[in-house]
């Protein structure tokens, strides 16, 4: 199936079940749409293997982006989450400059809490919209990140976190007639091997600390939980992966594990953050017309 035509199915049966989550939905929606844009991509920079040990692809790396590009994204993604928190104008916060695209963007890409709660107090955000916001945010880069540096994953990434962006798994993914264990990302899409009795958080692997919560219904969809971190992954099984631009739906889709969790006490870690560069380009289209009045003499 289309990937557009899956989203679509999957957005169209969360926005019936929870219409007070319609204004994030639509920012999701705006996200995926973004995705499919193949500008992304050529801002994804060339990397190798992690030079260092257990640090995942986007650590370190310097992206260079075209202002406009992520200009436009940003004022689109802010002006819907305005919708969703009237009392917050985000949107008139980037246009006085109190909240900078670039800056945004770079915190968000890096997945970086404190960064955006920093952004969050000049936007007058007291409500954590940004921190919400950010995942879906970078989703565009992140997925083109994605896309583009899976085949560099070291084959032996043993880390809970994803090999790709760095954060912590969304879903843990039971696959297939083998029962195959894997590990998936919210921002990226990311989808990396893991034990069956192994928390991703804290790498407890004694049965006597690891359990499971089952959801009243439903036992293809549990909580996962650990005794010694006291944290949580909730658990889904398929016969099929789960599309990488669906784990973030599927995430917001299971929703009431969370709740069975947090009632029990058990919590999800804090993101951890990254060092990202975002480095703003000269538009390729500008260059050229800039080159163009130079060679005929219009300017010097």
């Amino acid at each position: 199936m289309a990937r557009g035509k899956s989203g679509g199915a999957f957005l169209s049966t969360l926005d019936t079940e929870h219409a007070e989550w319609r204004p994030l939905l639509a920012l999701v929606e705006a996200a995926l749409g973004e995705m499919e844009r193949p500008v992304w991509s050529e801002s994804v920079p060339a990397r190798e293997h992690s030079a260092a040990i257990g640090e995942p692809l986007v650590s370190g790396a310097i992206m260079q982006v075209t202002p406009d590009l992520v200009r436009r994204w940003v004022h689109r993604a802010m002006t819907i989450a305005s919708a969703g928190a009237s009392a917050i104008p985000f949107a008139d916060a980037l246009a006085a400059g109190r909240l900078d695209h670039l800056a945004l963007f770079e915190a968000a890409v890096a997945g970086d809490p404190n960064r955006l709660d920093d952004l969050a107090q000049a936007a007058g955000d007291d409500r954590g919209v940004l921190k919400v916001v950010g995942p879906i945010l970078a989703m565009p880069i992140l997925h083109a990140c994605r896309r583009a540096w899976t085949p560099l994953v070291p084959a032996a990434w043993a880390e809970g976190y994803c090999p790709i962006c760095g954060d912590w798994p969304a879903l843990a993914e039971t696959r297939g007639l083998d029962g195959q264990r894997r590990l998936r990302c919210g921002r990226c899409g990311g989808d990396w091997r893991t034990e069956r009795l192994r928390c991703p958080f804290c790498g407890e692997r004694g049965h006597e600390n690891l359990g499971s919560l089952v959801s009243e219904g439903s036992e293809q969809q549990t909580v996962d939980v650990c005794e010694r971190c006291r944290y949580y992954v909730k658990a889904v099984t398929a016969l099929v992966p789960i599309r990488p631009e669906d784990v973030f739906l599927q995430d917001l889709a299971t929703l009431v594990l969370d709740v069975i969790a947090l009632e029990r006490g058990y919590g999800r870690p804090t993101a951890k953050g990254r060092r990202v560069q975002v480095v703003a380009k000269p538009s390729r289209l500008r260059t050229l017309f800039r080159l163009h009045q130079w060679t005929t003499g219009g300017a010097r």
